[in-house]
Order: structure tokens, then C-alpha cells, then sequence
């Protein structure tokens, strides 16, 4: 097998019988610049470099003008979001989409998006995008310390390093939510339930806003935690059916409750008004009170946010929450005939 040789301005200057100078400057996207290039001669040049397999050294371009608009997107997660269902696909179009519309070509990264040192694959990008609630912190306070531009799709803490994020506005609909449901709340209680999980900066946010709210609503509120199947135990039910009004904070909780329910003989918004700490992404569950899907603004944002600071713009004019509207459905619509 013969050895691979990466095809060089020298290749294609050679093979299209020009200089140097004039491939540089049509491939690097100066012709009419620093130097003028003919038509018949630039499409000699964009041929021969087709033809060849010509693939721009990116690395080097960055050694030389320090920018090579191209942006690493990266997730910790085990499946980069590709497909359609995955609970992060909407981020990855939002990010998508807008570095195209900034000028931005994207580096797609898995799992570790350096090892060892930040000069590897991440540092071929002028700056990154993460998206995803899995990360390693050791590898983000390196990136931050070498001052490598990188921006969270949600708000991330990592102890020893200063992090820049965009997220949703959590606050404010949870607000709405939780006024929605409280005419239901004729017992001055309500209960909570989430998913067993590593405590994340959403999960927090979710539940710090829910009884903030609710405290000033005069609600006393229990929290309850699910199995690893995402199930509760018949007690709990009866607790829930008890208060009459009930807020689970992810979709994953949802199906089980739903089978819990059946079994029972309850039937969401006549018998409990329930709502979710999410928007619908599965596209299953429109039943539900919930929020709207803003993921793909959310991931605009980051981007937006990235370029701002690639350019040495003052962020403080942009954004960081992207607004979310409460979707009041079935679930409680009409509990107790109200």
C-alpha cells in the first residue's frame, strides 16, 4: 500500500502549470486582494485542486493568521445527537445553523475533547461549544486556564475555572407553572418528583426556582425521588393522590407514572393536575403541561454568544437565558371540573 501524501498549494500550483501565488490566493480565498487571478485561470486552479483531493491544512492556517473560522462542537455524552430523537438534536441544529450564518465551519468531537493537553484535536478550532450535562471538569479547567473561548449550552459551575454559559429561563416559567396549578392546590400542598441522577446545574436550578415559588405561594412542597426504573412506590402514589397536584422533572418519569395511574384508576386532569420541568422533545408526551421546545434557539445562542467573544465584542449585550412559554394541557386542564 503506498503511503498517503497530503496534496499541497505546491501540488496544485504545479499541476496547473501557475504559481504558487495565485493557488494561495484562490485557495485561501484572497484572489482580488493581495493579488488579481483570471477567471479562466481560477477555475484551472479550482479543478486541478478537485481533482487532486486538495483538503485545506487547517492546523497551519491557524499557525499563520491565528483564526481559521471554524468552531469544535462537543459532548460528553456517548452519541453525539445525529439522530432526530435524541434529547440534544435541537441544541446541535441551533449551533449548526448559526455557525454556518457566522462564517464558522464546525469540528464535531466525542467524549474527551482533549487528552492530555489542550494543543490537541479541540485546539484545531477557535473555540468550542459543549453541549450535554456528562463532562470531565479536569478537562474544562485546562482548556480555561490556557484561555481556550468556550461556551455551555447551560449553566455549568466547574470549581476552579470561570466558565462562560447561555441557558433557558427556568425562573420565570416555572413561576407561571406553578400559579397555573395553584387553584388545584386545595390541600396547600403540591409534590415534586425527580428522576435518580447525578445532581447537574439544571437539576438544582429546576427545583431551587419550584420552591421559591412555591414558598411564596404559601405551598408546602415534598419532594420525591424515583427509582432507577423511574418508578414510584404505591406510598408515594397515594401521597400524590393525596395532594392532588404533582410536578415531575424530567420526560423520563412520565410513561411509569402514566401505567401507575391506569392501574389506579386515576386519570390526569380530572383526578390530579400534573406538569413537567421540560418541553417535549420525544414529541410524546403533548398530553402534558409542559414548556416550549427552544432548544435549537438555545443552541443559537451559544453560538452567537462564542462569536462574540471570538471577536472581542462586548458580550454584556447579549442574552443569556432564552425565554421559555408555559403550555397548559390535558394533564391540567381540568381537574376537580375546574
Amino acid at each position: 500500500m503506498s503511503e498517503y501524501k497530503r496534496v499541497t498549494l505546491q501540488s496544485v500550483a504545479k499541476e496547473a502549470n501557475v504559481s504558487y501565488a495565485s493557488v494561495s490566493a484562490v485557495l485561501n480565498g484572497k484572489d482580488g486582494q493581495s493579488i488579481r487571478v483570471g477567471k479562466e485561470t481560477k477555475a484551472k486552479i479550482l479543478e486541478c485542486a478537485t481533482r487532486l483531493g486538495y483538503v485545506p491544512n487547517m492546523a497551519a492556517r491557524k499557525l499563520k493568521n491565528g483564526r481559521n473560522s471554524l468552531i469544535a462542537v462537543f459532548t460528553y455524552e456517548q452519541i453525539f445527537p445525529v439522530d432526530a430523537k435524541n434529547e440534544f438534536y435541537r441544541f446541535f441544529l441551533g449551533i449548526q445553523e448559526t455557525a454556518e450564518k457566522n462564517g464558522y465551519d464546525l469540528l464535531i468531537l466525542n467524549n474527551r475533547p482533549t487528552v492530555g493537553n489542550p494543543s490537541s484535536r479541540i485546539a484545531l478550532a477557535d473555540g468550542a461549544v459543549m453541549i450535554g450535562v456528562n463532562r470531565d471538569d479536569q478537562d474544562i479547567v485546562r482548556l480555561v486556564q490556557n484561555n481556550y473561548p468556550l461556551v455551555f449550552v447551560g449553566r455549568r459551575e466547574v470549581a476552579g475555572a470561570s466558565t462562560h454559559w447561555v441557558t433557558f429561563d427556568y425562573k420565570e416559567v416555572i413561576s407561571q407553572m406553578v400559579v397555573h396549578l395553584l387553584p388545584f392546590c386545595s390541600t396547600g400542598k403540591l409534590v415534586y418528583v425527580e428522576e435518580r441522577a447525578v445532581e447537574r446545574e439544571p437539576r438544582r436550578d429546576k427545583r431551587r426556582y419550584l420552591l421559591d415559588v412555591a414558598q411564596k405561594q404559601g405551598l408546602e412542597v415534598e419532594i420525591i425521588e424515583a427509582d432507577e426504573n423511574n418508578r414510584i412506590t404505591v406510598t408515594e402514589m397515594a401521597t400524590i393522590a393525596k395532594a392532588k397536584v404533582a410536578i415531575f422533572d424530567r420526560l423520563s418519569l412520565l410513561h411509569p407514572f402514566e401505567v401507575l395511574c391506569q392501574e389506579q384508576g386515576l386519570v390526569l386532569g380530572r383526578d390530579l393536575a400534573t406538569a413537567v420541568l421540560e418541553d417535549d422533545w420525544s414529541g410524546t408526551y403533548a398530553n402534558w403541561t409542559r414548556w416550549t421546545n427552544e432548544r435549537f434557539e438555545l443552541g443559537a445562542l451559544a453560538v452567537e454568544y462564542l462569536s462574540a467573544m471570538l471577536d472581542g465584542k462586548d458580550r454584556d449585550s447579549l442574552p443569556r437565558f432564552t425565554p421559555l412559554t408555559l403550555i397548559v394541557s390535558e394533564t391540567s386542564g381540568n381537574v376537580l371540573g375546574k
